[in-house]
């Protein structure tokens, strides 16, 4: 018996040893630039990694080799490895990942593509600023976004306690991925903490390091470049504000799973941030750092409440009066036809607006003040989809709260909503007064069942427009157009940026 239990053992050993440190979780491009891309992964313990990545229209006979970066137990063996070598704005690239040393190599579900490796891809942000005459490098491109929220995904001993689990038809992201998105977006309750996990760095760890780890993601992760913003459930507690006592552990294990651009200010934190793709630019919100917890009274003792605070208000406001300023008449400089605000929560439902009245009309009084073209707000949280509008007629009146803008003039605002990816879904409120329609189906103005969103932004620079598609979790078109093809829209789900445009004084 002895014998046996040692040469188990030795045997075991020997595994352990064969075996080693491998890849847990991604790869996941992140971040881009014209000089940089920064790859996520995670390992299953300590160890080296490193990319080696070559233009997809190449052989791969010039390969690049990325430094390597070591990862550690503390850091939940995590690496965001920066590549830098060879990279050309615009280009893409296939790419490895090693971990000391061995090729890791990834392959998609059984039930989906049976014994197929996952490929890997990744793009430099293209070059599109200054258009020289005849100069066809610097031409405006095509490009697809994706985007999601509220993924649910079970695990035995932590989920609710009776009934059904909350999470499900995990394949969205296999259906995402079909749809080949440039980027993808995610827009809050990207995990949901469970009282196991808010309690503590390692609990929320944990969920990250559980949630990344389904295959149904392989595919999407290592070929989109991602960004992501907060809400509540991966924040902390449901519904929770500035008081939660271990924000500032949150936030660092939300930079420690993700690599946006970057994270709030050093005057004022958060996990905010900002960054450009061809004529959009995405500003990306912190609804949870400076949040008014208190529901009870809307203006307790006088004084203002808040969701995203001053300190980020008056940021965003000066972002987009910055990216405002670099914009011309000649459609040849700086690409901001559309400014794409995200954020976890609801904008402009006729329900949340009105009772957040002092800052979000605030917000869409200097919008409205500052002449901010092609603003559409981006949101999830509310585990349905929809469109929302709104028309502010200008009071004449600056500085003047409800009085912005060119007295008469009308200045329309949008919210994309997009929710939930796998967790519950219900149909949402009917009497919402902002939503609009982009449905060609009799009595259905909204998506009460599991989504993602695609925006589309094509077209030449003089007539620019974003497409919206919303798809189910099998990928099938929702606002499809009557008597249209699978995958045409109807025309109300398309936005023009001309016709985003905020009014102009007559001269």
């Amino acid at each position: 018996m002895k014998s046996i239990l040692f040469i188990s053992f030795s045997i075991f050993l020997s595994f352990q040893v064969w075996a080693g440190p491998a890849l847990l979780n991604g790869p996941m491009p992140t971040t881009s630039t014209m000089k940089t891309v920064t790859i996520w992964t995670q390992t299953s313990e300590p160890a080296e990694v490193r990319i080696e990545y070559w233009k997809s229209d190449s052989s791969g006979a010039e390969r690049h080799k990325s430094p390597t970066v070591k990862t550690t137990a503390n850091n939940a063996n995590v690496a965001k490895v920066t590549l830098t070598k060879g990279l050309v704005p615009g280009q893409h690239y296939e790419y490895e990942v090693f971990v000391n040393d061995d090729l890791q190599e990834t392959y998609f579900r059984e039930e989906y593509k049976a014994n197929i490796k996952v490929p890997r891809r990744f793009q430099v942000k293209p070059r599109w600023r200054f258009i020289p005459d005849g100069d066809s490098r610097h031409s405006i491109f095509d490009f697809r976004v994706a985007a999601g929220s509220c993924a649910f995904i079970n695990e035995e001993g932590y989920d609710r306690e009776g009934g059904d689990p909350y999470g499900g038809d995990y394949y969205i992201f296999e259906s995402i991925y079909e749809k080949r998105p440039d980027l993808m977006l995610w827009l809050g309750d990207n995990v949901y903490y469970r009282e196991n996990d808010f309690e503590s760095r390692e609990g929320m760890i944990h969920r990250w390091t559980h949630d990344r780890a389904i295959p149904e993601l392989r595919g999407l992760l290592a070929n989109a470049h991602h960004f992501a913003i907060w809400d509540d459930h991966d924040y902390g507690p449901n519904d929770i504000g500035s008081s939660f006592p271990l924000k500032g552990i949150a936030k660092e294990v939300f930079d420690l799973f993700w690599a946006n651009p970057s994270s709030g200010l050093p005057e004022t934190p958060g996990i905010f941030t900002f960054f450009n793709w061809g004529d959009a630019n995405f500003y990306l919100l912190d609804n949870r750092n400076y949040l008014t917890s208190a529901t009870s009274n809307p203006k307790p003792f006088g004084k203002e409440k808040h969701k995203i605070g001053k300190g980020q208000m008056e940021w965003l406001v000066n972002q987009l009066v910055w990216a405002q300023s670099q914009m011309s008449s000649d459609f040849r400089s700086y690409p901001a036809r559309f400014n794409i605000i995200c954020i976890g929560n609801q904008v402009l439902d006729s329900y949340e607006y009105q009772n957040l009245n002092d800052e979000w009309k605030y917000l869409v009084d200097r919008i409205v003040e500052e002449g901010i073209d092609g603003v559409v707000f981006l949101s999830g949280d509310v585990h349905f989809g929809e469109v929302n509008k709104i028309e502010y007629v200008g009071g004449g009146a600056p500085g003047i709260p409800g009085r912005a803008g060119i007295k008469g003039e009308r200045y329309t605002l949008h919210e994309i909503t997009t929710s939930p990816l796998t967790s519950g879904s219900w149909e949402g409120r009917r009497n919402n007064q902002s939503r609009y329609d982009i449905f060609d189906e009799p009595d259905v103005d909204r998506v009460g069942q599991r989504n993602f969103l695609v925006l589309d932004f094509k077209g030449p620079l003089d007539n620019r427009r974003m497409e919206i598609r919303y798809y189910d979790s099998n990928g099938k078109l929702l606002n499809r157009k009557s008597g249209g093809s699978p995958d045409q829209i109807t025309d109300a789900s398309i936005l023009y940026a001309n016709a985003l445009k905020a009014p102009r004084e007559k001269k």
